[in-house]
């Protein structure tokens, strides 16, 4: 009986083994990014859907009190946002959280 080396996996083996973890790992950290970027497109389009239902509420409250169209109603918003330097949604924010008693200029 010869002696070949100690008992256990080749090099190749140990060497095919390592490249496989690595893979894995590897895969394994492409996942976790995708789900980190999923994440943060999910909490977006949140925050776009609330934004868009603010200001959907503003225009109904300012078509109900100046009895003007949809157009014209956010017109206004976009005019006093960009007067402020605010972004739409904020200035919508505040008009509807007032209930349409803020003054709209």
């Amino acid at each position: 009986m010869s002696y070949d080396g100690p008992p256990g996996p080749s090099p190749r083996e140990d060497r095919d083994h390592a490249a496989t973890l690595m893979d894995a790992m590897r895969a394994a950290l492409a996942l976790i990014d995708d789900v980190e970027a999923l994440r943060v497109e999910n909490r977006q389009l949140r925050e776009a859907l609330e934004g868009r239902a603010l200001i959907e509420r503003a225009k109904g409250m300012l078509m109900a009190r100046r009895g003007c169209d949809e157009a014209t109603a956010f017109e206004m918003l976009v005019t006093l946002s960009r007067e402020q330097r605010r972004k739409v949604r904020a200035v919508a924010a505040d008009f509807a959280a007032s209930d349409g008693i803020q003054p709209l200029t």
